[in-house]
């Protein structure tokens, strides 16, 4: 087999043919990723070489065959093939050592290509490029080869001219490659072969395996192909030599193909997979992964980011086509993914009423500059970064992007990778809430001055719709019934009575949860406005004692932040009859960050707070705490009786009055909690409790459980105007943007009562990885010569070296 090899390769490098197809297929490589505009890796700005693995694939589809054109046609053609049979050679070792030799001459065409890897590296300027990725991508590469290459040599093993060697060797690769995909990608096949359709193609295993992820189904797969391919060869020599003996030859290579075809289905449902990237990126959680296997029908996921995208988005749609494929692996392939742009077949009012009915399920469009550019003017045009999620009778919105439109390109590149670490979360929990059939019960309390107006419309509806919602009155029940996992408690005006903090403290001691949301100063922005002033006073809630026994005191003071604050429309002045209105940045209004480890919080946008109050921790036993809302690094508070004045706008600018950092404003508490009425109970009201409500007292908790405490009761309410309800942390005096208060709210209930943890997902973090901008602009001509020219260059080098020792040798004998 050796011997073959080496004979294969000396006649290989022997002639200019070979050099010459190695060349061009880096010449290839090198113009179109870092020349042409369309695929320029330099253009595109991160510190990756996904475009070279997605371009590889079709130019090693010409590259393989070219190189394998020759091995059994020019041995058919010249009658070698007779001498051959006549040596001491297995027919299988002929077939390995042919295929060994055209797999090496590939590999070495591959090989200089790691001057790109070097380059970017030496290029990145944040990050650095993900070396663990790039090591399972060229894995990939080589499985790719190794396919190729079988399947070149078996169709050279079936002509004695070269060239017609080489095109049905190259149709065929781009038939195995390709052609599964395109026939799942039938209508008659969307009701359910068609992910198992795409399976049979290399394509959908080399994407696999090319983004860092070595999966045992890929790698099982690769190997029964090649090994077809080479039997098939070895079957199709033996029958030129046994020319007369057709009878029954095709029972064989059938038997071979059911037992590669079972072997690949009994490995289908293995999910056994390593993952190379840094990040552990294409890891799914265990929740994640036990949500996914109760998928019992097909879900249709209408996912609108498409079409001409700049390379941010680009990236970042090809991220959530990836998870979605990982999640596709996980329910037996029940997911449907359409990519399409809806906008792009639709007139202007059309459009119009699209995207008004988007807004209505909380989808926000986004405006993007074109990639094209005609003279100095940009086309601009509107895109969709969401999805929706369709099972059954039943659909959810997924909207992709949060956040801001950011001044700076890295900026907006940061925005698009904090959104990439959310997808598993968003994906996973749209899909979770669409498929549960067993929906929690969420309590909204009432009895102490608790709105029920359009102030919490977004709230109750949010409620309705993802839980099955129910009104508490505390002033009028003396137990809460401990089917409802969770209560919400939204901005209470009116004073607990013993009975209600003790209905309320023995819902806690067997089990529920609560989230508090109060404000214990009265301060409005209408009385401000009206007034030009007003004194922030104790609305006398009487919870500190309750508050105290679970670990947290909120303060009776206000956060004033100058460092991240929102935007207070004012009336300045007055033009005629108008009055000029401005907004001015308030720090009263604090713009939250949120906790850098629970994933209540985590990569979450600022939570847009009013007249905050400001939390401290205190010792209690057992419970664990974790801050969850915070201020900026300049900050302050302002203690009772506070009066709140326009005058703090004249030394906003100045921090050296804000010496405050990270102010806690939220914070959950966890463990088994002990009852504010243990030792305070009399045994008669004990006694009543278990024999009258059939409920016994608890003088702690009987499990661990849960409570959120949010020092600002505003957080949870949303805008109302003449128009109606705005969207929670929607604000029109800051331009209309959104902040994530939604978000935050969401998080808290779901983390109280989702039993699949699917929350847990947002925590994790991804690396921005980002060519070096000025080291790109200064010497983009230098690099694009390395990166063309180099590889080129230790070509011409090695094959020159060969030429020399091989010169040496034979002058030698």
């Amino acid at each position: 087999m050796w011997a073959v090899c080496k004979k294969e390769l000396r006649q290989f490098f022997s002639s200019l043919t070979g050099y010459i197809a190695i060349i061009a297929f880096l010449l290839l490589n090198g113009l179109l990723l870092f020349v042409f505009p369309d695929t320029d890796i330099l253009t595109f700005g991160y510190a990756t070489l996904d475009k070279f693995f997605e371009l590889a694939p079709w130019i090693l589809l010409l590259l393989t065959p070219a190189i394998t054109m020759r091995s059994f046609s020019d041995e058919f053609r010249m009658g070698t093939f007779e001498t051959l049979q006549t040596v001491p050679l297995t027919r299988s070792r002929l077939v390995l050592g042919k295929y060994l030799a055209s797999l090496i001459v590939v590999l070495i065409a591959v090989l200089p290509t790691l001057v790109y890897f070097l380059c970017i590296q030496r290029l990145s300027g944040q990050g650095g490029i993900d070396t663990g990725a790039t090591i399972g991508s060229y894995l990939g590469l080589i499985c790719l080869a190794g396919v190729f290459t079988a399947i070149g040599i078996w169709c050279s093993s079936w002509t004695t001219n070269a060239v017609v060697a080489f095109i049905v060797a190259a149709f065929a690769c781009f038939l195995v490659y390709s052609g599964f995909g395109a026939i799942s990608a039938l209508p008659v096949f969307t009701a359910g072969p068609d992910y198992y359709i795409s399976m049979l193609g290399i394509d959908f295993h080399y994407r696999s395996i090319s983004r860092g992820v070595v999966d045992a189904r890929d790698v099982i797969y690769v190997v029964s192909i090649i090994s077809l391919f080479l039997y098939l060869t070895g079957r199709h020599l033996e029958a030129r030599r046994l020319a007369g003996q057709r009878k029954r030859a095709w029972m064989q290579p059938l038997v071979v193909v059911l037992v590669l075809a079972l072997v690949n289905l009994s490995v289908a449902h293995v999910h056994y997979s390593l993952d190379l990237t840094q990040e552990h990126r294409y890891t799914l959680s265990p929740n994640t992964k036990q949500m996914l296997t109760r998928v019992d029908d097909n879900i249709q996921v209408d996912f609108y980011l498409a079409g001409n995208l700049k390379a941010g988005l680009r990236k970042f749609a090809r991220s959530t086509d990836d998870l979605l494929q990982e999640f596709n692996d996980y329910c037996d392939g029940r997911i449907r993914v359409h990519t399409f742009d809806p906008l792009s077949n639709l007139d202007d009012s059309a459009k119009v009423h699209f995207i008004d009915s988007l807004r209505q399920m909380g989808i926000q469009t986004m405006t993007q500059v074109a990639q094209a550019k005609r003279g100095d003017e940009e086309s601009q045009r509107l895109v969709i970064p969401a999805a929706i999620i369709r099972y059954k009778d039943r659909s959810y919105p997924v909207n992709l992007l949060q956040g801001v439109k950011l001044p700076t390109d890295q900026a907006t590149d940061q925005l698009y990778t904090n959104a990439e670490t959310l997808l598993e979360y968003k994906f996973g929990s749209a899909i979770d809430k669409v498929t549960t059939k067993e929906v929690p019960r969420v309590g909204y309390v009432l009895g102490n001055g608790e709105p029920l107006d359009y102030r919490v419309y977004d709230v109750i509806e949010d409620l309705r719709h993802n839980y099955r919602f129910g009104i508490v009155p505390l002033d009028s029940v003396a137990i809460i019934p401990t089917d409802y996992k969770a209560l919400v408690i939204v901005k209470p005006t009116e004073k607990f009575t013993e009975r209600e903090k003790l209905t309320l403290d023995q819902y806690l001691m067997h089990g529920g949860q609560i989230i508090w949301a109060i404000d214990n100063l009265h301060a409005e922005k209408d009385s401000l406005r009206q007034e030009q002033g007003t004194i922030a006073y104790d609305r006398n809630l009487d919870l500190e004692d309750l508050f105290f026994r679970y670990g947290v005191r909120v303060n009776k003071d206000l956060v004033e932040d100058a460092g991240q604050c929102a935007s207070i429309s004012l009336v300045v002045g007055m033009q005629g009859n108008k009055p000029q209105i401005e907004a001015l940045k308030w720090p009263y209004y604090p713009l939250l960050n949120g906790s850098l480890t629970n994933p209540i919080s985590k990569n979450l946008d600022p939570v847009l707070a009013e007249f905050a109050n400001s939390i401290d921790t205190v010792k209690a036993p057992g419970i664990k705490k974790t801050v969850l809302l915070q201020t900026s690094a300049n900050s302050r508070r302002v203690s009772t009786p506070a009066l709140i004045t326009f005058d703090v706008l004249k030394y906003k600018d100045d921090m050296r009055m804000f010496p405050e950092s990270n102010i806690p404003v939220a914070v959950l508490l966890e463990g088994k909690f002990r009852s504010l009425f243990a030792n305070r109970l009399s045994s008669s009201l004990a006694d009543s409790l278990s024999n009258v409500f059939h409920t016994p007292f608890l003088p702690e908790a009987t499990a661990p459980t849960r409570v959120i405490v949010v020092g600002d009761g505003d957080i949870f309410i949303n805008e109302v105007t003449e128009r109606g309800p705005l969207p929670l942390g929607l604000s029109e005096a800051n331009g209309g943007y959104t902040f994530a208060n939604k978000d935050f709210v969401d998080n808290c209930v779901e983390y109280l009562v989702n039993p699949s943890r699917i929350l847990e997902t947002r925590s994790k973090d991804f690396t921005l990885r980002l060519l070096d901008p000025a080291k790109v602009e200064t010497d983009r001509a230098f690099w694009q010569f390395i990166n063309i020219g180099l590889p080129v260059l230790l070509v011409v080098l090695g094959g020159y070296v060969y030429q020399i020792i091989r010169r040496r040798r034979f002058t030698r004998v």
